[in-house]
């Protein structure tokens, strides 16, 4: 059961048109956002108070919180350049080879004939997603709005 958070009623799409539940879709998307800018800010305010207080530990009757940090590649580039200029002996130590396909690549190599073209189209499965463009509601013109 799904309810929505701003009127508090249980949102039943079974006998719903689309366009009553993409009118739901919006409200749920622009709750979304602002639940996430809400807890984005809240996160931040905790993060700056502990960093402030020199803390990496909090505890209340509501949480333990806890700042981790993670390392992360700042210049691709430099991993590049990093990995060319290591010894051939350590690169197995330093570095994990990720096999990524690249489209533009296998899209010509699957026009070498058809079992290249088999072999190509069956790394590849067709996922369905919904892209929505929100309409502007236009204003109903009122007959002082017209021009003759």
């Amino acid at each position: 059961m799904i309810i929505n958070v701003q009127t508090g009623e249980v949102l039943d799409w079974s006998q719903a048109t689309e366009e009553e539940i993409l009118d739901d879709l919006r409200e749920l998307e622009e709750v979304y956002q602002l639940a996430k800018q809400a807890r984005d800010a809240a996160r931040s305010a905790i993060l700056d108070r502990m960093t402030r207080a020199g803390a990496t530990l909090l505890l209340t009757d509501v949480a333990k919180v806890r700042i981790n940090r993670t390392s992360r590649v700042s210049d691709q580039k430099l991993v590049e350049r990093l990995y060319d200029e290591c010894p051939p002996r350590l690169r197995d130590k330093c570095f994990k080879v990720k096999l990524e396909p690249r489209k533009v690549g296998l899209n010509e190599l699957a026009k070498l004939g058809s079992d290249w073209k088999e072999k190509v189209e069956s790394l590849y499965v067709e996922v369905p997603y919904l892209k929505v463009e929100w309409q502007e509601s236009q204003p109903n013109p009122s007959d002082s709005d017209t021009p003759f």
